[in-house]
């Protein structure tokens, strides 16, 4: 049995439908133009509800399916970006903190300047400036924020790790719109930023959060925490990408 059919034959086992379906030729026409771990979800649930769900009508089981699967997929884009603007806030609150406290005073030449450039930094620098170069770009030409561009989610993780005596301070206890939040020490931190990496690395690679090792909402809260400590307004940001908040519920509005 080819991949094809394969995915054919999963498809009318769980619709219950024949090669003789009026919509057959849609469902083959399907498998090879969708996120098949996607699919298997969607067909999952399509199966529960007529199972379980006797007084639903559908009219046609391909737009039924479709919709289902669109959910999923709605629920993978909202993540996607959730995790970028994350990504794109820690990145940027660590260079302001970092340059603030290595570059000469009122000048952003810490990642210039050998001498002022922390060790723990210079592999990942260093890694950075190849890619830059690849691109055809000038370092010189270059601030703090369009160098750390060039630095992977897992650097910045040990980015935090690393230089947790010059960030701590974002994370101390505090209380925001009548919340409270808690300290975040480091362990507790690197834990946190594994785990949304990994989440992130398994969004980038179009595997559903029901395959990841955390469940999604709790994700969410880890992500929110993080940024509410960095003064980061994420209840304004979701509005623009998930207005609903029946993807992403936040906790501290």
């Amino acid at each position: 049995m080819n991949l094809i059919d394969r995915s054919l034959q999963n498809i009318c086992n769980k619709i219950q439908i024949t090669s003789e379906d009026n919509e057959f030729t849609k469902f083959r026409h399907l498998v090879t133009v969708t996120n098949q771990a996607y699919l298997k979800i969607a067909l999952k649930e399509f199966s529960n509800l007529k199972k379980h769900h006797t007084d639903i009508t559908i009219t046609s089981n391909f737009n039924f399916l479709m919709k289902l699967y669109n959910k999923h997929l709605k629920e993978h884009q909202v993540m996607f970006l959730l995790l970028n603007i994350f990504e794109t806030a820690i990145r940027s609150k660590a260079v302001v903190e970092l340059s603030r406290k290595y570059s000469t005073e009122n000048y952003d030449d810490w990642l210039h300047d050998e001498s002022l450039t922390p060790n723990k930094l210079k592999s990942p620098l260093k890694e950075a400036i190849k890619k830059i170069k690849q691109d055809n770009e000038n370092i010189e030409d270059f601030d703090s924020f369009q160098i750390f561009d060039y630095i992977m989610l897992g650097q910045l993780k040990a980015i935090y790790t690393d230089f947790w005596s010059d960030l701590s301070h974002l994370f101390e206890e505090k209380t925001i719109h009548g919340h409270y939040l808690p300290k975040l020490g480091r362990n507790k931190m690197k834990t946190m930023l594994d785990e949304i990496r990994k989440a992130r690395n398994d969004n980038a690679h179009h595997k559903p959060f029901h395959k990841t090792r955390r469940r999604r909402h709790q994700i969410i809260e880890d992500i929110e925490l993080i940024l509410t400590h960095i003064g980061f307004n994420l209840h304004d940001a979701i509005n623009n990408i998930d207005p609903s908040h029946r993807i992403i519920k936040l906790k501290y509005i």
